[in-house]
């Protein structure tokens, strides 16, 4: 049997998801909207601030805010960080309002990853998926005829989709003997850490963490912060467009997720045989999401800025 890649314990509280799952965790997005937030001029955020006042579930978090309490940290923030999850929220609302909004294919560009040469291929539905639908997001913001409600959903979706482009199982599909039709960017493909196996997606998801407080995430964004500073961060001046990110990502899941390796051992396509792995896999993987989730935060701001003048 040729050798698998497995991966180690991240932690006992990530669960399996039927179908795709949702890229990062909830607290991994806010994280990511909370580095973007605070690195927006007040100008800017004062702008962000008076469009998410016109989407459909603000009532919602205003309430959910003033119940909670939350010292130290103010409604807008709190706004900005509830928009980053949204998306991935009204994927699991069937039967509500704000359904009509939703865009499941928007979450992941599929660029098929063929080992062991791993040739570049276009994603299979370009009008379809999550450079589809960071295109629309700018075009709708940058539309004076848009409602404001219109404004409010594609902001919130493009908060949402910049860190969906950072997470690097969301570019990517592993096309080899196992998965002649892909492996759904690591939804199809099992690892163990542990006792019970789970998907590869769902480990790199929870790499940002798993806590559902958003005060946890605003600390945890400005370490990020400070321990990757835009001078630290080249990636920032050679990549600038959302397919450069994408491209990124479909590397970093080749070279980091996958390891580059010939998985055809046999392993992998379920729960009882889910794959083991190196040592060292958590700890690099957990660096990785790290740094893309610095570079996420940083572009995000600035196509915030960008867009919203």
């Amino acid at each position: 049997m040729k050798k698998c890649i497995c991966f180690a314990i991240l932690t006992a509280s990530m669960c399996i998801v039927p179908v795709r799952t949702f890229a990062w965790s909830g607290a991994g997005h806010m994280v990511i909207a909370a580095e973007a937030y605070h690195e927006l001029p007040e100008r800017t955020r004062s702008k962000v601030d008076e469009i998410l006042k016109a989407h459909p579930d603000y009532a919602k978090w205003v309430a959910t805010h003033s119940k909670e309490k939350f010292a130290d940290l103010s409604l807008s923030e709190y706004v900005f960080l509830r928009a980053s999850k949204w998306p991935d929220e009204i994927r699991r609302a069937k039967g509500q309002g704000s359904r009509s909004y939703d865009h499941p294919h928007w979450h992941y560009v599929d660029y098929p990853l063929k080992p062991t040469k791993f040739p570049l291929e276009p994603g299979p539905s370009p009008k379809d998926d999550l450079l589809y639908g960071i295109a629309q997001c700018e075009k709708n913001l940058c539309d004076s005829k848009a409602s404001p409600e219109e404004k409010a959903v594609y902001l919130s979706y493009l908060i949402h989709l910049v860190g969906d482009v950072h997470q690097p199982l969301h570019c990517c599909s592993l096309v080899n003997e196992t998965y002649p039709n892909g492996d759904k960017g690591g939804n199809d493909f099992y690892v163990k850490p542990g006792n019970k196996g789970i998907k590869l997606h769902s480990f790199w998801d929870g790499l940002l963490g798993t806590s559902s407080k958003p005060q946890t995430q605003i600390y945890y964004a400005i370490e990020l912060l400070h321990d990757h500073p835009r001078k630290s961060l080249p990636e920032l001046a050679k990549a600038t467009t959302p397919k450069d990110w994408s491209l990124e990502g479909r590397q970093i899941a080749i070279d980091k997720a996958y390891l580059r390796a010939d998985i055809n051992g046999g392993c992998g396509t379920s729960e009882q045989n889910a794959c083991e792995l190196p040592s060292n896999y958590t700890k690099e993987a957990k660096a990785v999401a790290e740094n893309r989730a610095a570079l996420a935060g940083y572009r995000l701001a600035d196509e915030i800025q960008m867009l919203i003048k």
